[in-house]
């Protein structure tokens, strides 16, 4: 096919976006196989970007891959521009490869390119998403040093990263100097000052942010107050944050699946499940389609209030409207169902798990071992963790301490004894919760060399009494009838002194 064909063939592609990244590949290699005159860099750099916009997984590796095949095409007379050199930087940084994205930048610096502030701000971006915000403001003065002057976005981004690094001191002496140099803010500046400042719990100060933009007619956008009403979630304060949501509605704004979802996650905070019900079923009417995030909110909630059968009907609805469950939803379903004596429903819920894709993990096998036992079925919870290994289960701290609690509650303690030997062969160390069941336990039995083993072996292990393990003490002084002078015992290890 003829260079100028597949020139068109590339706008065709590129511009219909519907191209696919193998196909954008193959459609590359094609660009550079052309026969001469070869094809401007345009159509190279075309397909570059439409690659790098793609939800794919692999659309930056394959653009530096691409990146790198052009680079040997040079001696066929195809040479890379600034334009290509700029988006092979920005996918490097968003790959989180920004040493990858200074060596492109020396070689544009090596063909003698004049840098633009885009470049660098991919790069000044890269390393503040790295959490490097000292050296991105290094890269920031060796561009201003080359004669490069910063825009708005360029300190913006260091305004960003400086507040997610929570030094909102220094953002806003950035901010102080970008409008001192004549570089007006923009709703993005403003916004992302007023974020940092929300996530921070200073909502005062992020609403005299919000006037003062207003007042230079510069108007809030949904991010905006999205940040807003996330503020006054996070802070509990649910009556602010839906007055929020009312105005910038009559503002004309249409709210997102993330407005929703964060006024969704505060009302279920506050076990207003009622409110977040209505918002979610006020989502689906306003033809936004809930995530799994939505879902998870008020499935989680609606279990720890132990309202089980309103959890699995929102589970129903869920997969009714073609949203996957995730393995965090399924294990909060599961747990309530075990807390509430409904292990055959756990059971059920994990058939459903593996027939979905979903591997049930150490989180989900310990709430039906838990389950089991509170319904006294200690024998099949004992037969549910011997084939954890099996599942490619590794139990954990909490995993021993629920069958610890299971044999001790059944007065199997030498069991329990020998569940705590088998838990430190493992690798897996006792914590302060392990330990107060054996507590509890050996108080209960009047078995005084046993707490004291306890204690001693909390001693050695460096863990300290927490509030819970102290008053395990206080009351097994209280109650003690045994032999032994358990009151000076218990005095000698300077309780206050050993608290967490």
């Amino acid at each position: 096919m003829a260079a100028s064909q597949l020139e068109r063939l590339v706008n065709e592609k590129c511009g219909s976006g519907k191209l696919q990244i193998n196909e954008a590949v193959s459609l590359f290699h094609r660009l550079l196989q052309a026969e001469k005159p070869k094809p401007s860099i345009y159509y190279f750099n075309s397909i570059l970007i439409a690659i790098s916009r793609m939800n794919h997984p692999n659309r930056y590796p394959s653009v530096i891959s691409l990146f790198n095949h052009l680079n040997q095409a040079r001696n066929v007379g195809v040479f890379p521009s600034i334009h290509t050199l700029g988006v092979v930087i920005n996918c490097c940084c968003r790959m989180n490869r920004v040493d990858l994205g200074f060596v492109v930048l020396g070689q544009l610096f090596k063909v003698g390119y004049m840098v633009n502030p885009v470049i660098f701000g991919s790069l000044i971006k890269g390393l503040c998403k790295e959490g490097d915000v000292s050296m991105a403001i290094k890269v920031f003065d060796k561009m201003v040093f080359k004669g490069v002057a910063p825009n708005v976005l360029t300190y913006t981004i260091i305004i960003d990263g400086l507040c997610k690094s929570s030094d909102l001191d220094g953002a806003f002496k950035w901010f102080e100097e970008m409008i001192a140099k004549g570089i007006a803010p923009d709703v993005l500046t403003y916004t992302t000052l007023i974020d940092g400042l929300c996530k921070s719990g200073d909502l005062v100060r992020s609403f005299k942010l919000l006037e003062e933009m207003i007042a230079k007619e510069i108007l809030p956008n949904i991010i905006t107050y999205n940040a807003l009403i996330s503020g006054h979630c996070r802070e509990g304060n649910m009556d602010k944050a839906f007055e929020l949501f009312n105005k910038m509605i009559r503002l004309g704004l249409a709210p997102n699946v993330f407005t929703y979802n964060t006024l969704i996650d505060g009302f279920c905070k506050q076990c207003n499940l009622e409110m977040a019900v209505k918002l979610l079923e006020e989502m689906i009417r306003n033809s936004l389609r809930p995530d799994v995030v939505t879902y998870n909110c008020i499935i989680h909630s609606f279990s720890s209030a132990g309202r089980w059968k309103d959890a699995i009907r929102v589970l129903s609805e869920m997969m009714n409207n073609e949203v996957s469950p995730d393995v965090v939803t399924f294990n909060a379903l599961i747990d309530s169902l075990c807390k509430n004596g409904q292990t055959y429903e756990a059971k059920k819920i994990i058939i459903l798990m593996n027939k979905r894709g979903e591997k049930p993990n150490v989180i989900t096998y310990s709430s039906l071992l838990n389950g089991l036992i509170l319904e006294g079925n200690l024998n099949e919870a004992v037969g549910l963790f011997r084939s954890l290994a099996h599942k490619g289960i590794k139990p954990n701290q909490h995993t021993y301490s629920i069958l610890i609690s299971g044999y001790c509650k059944n007065e199997r303690i030498d069991e329990a004894m020998i569940v705590l030997e088998e838990m430190q062969k493992q690798g897996v160390k006792p914590n302060v919760v392990t330990y107060g069941i054996f507590l509890d336990t050996f108080f209960k039995k009047q078995r005084l060399n046993d707490v004291k083993d306890i204690l001693s072996r909390m001693a050695d292990e460096g863990i300290p009494l927490s509030e819970v393990s102290k008053n395990i003490l206080i009351e097994g002084v209280a109650n003690w009838k045994g032999d032994g002078n358990i009151a000076e015992f218990v005095k000698s290890l300077d309780i206050a002194k050993s608290s967490s």
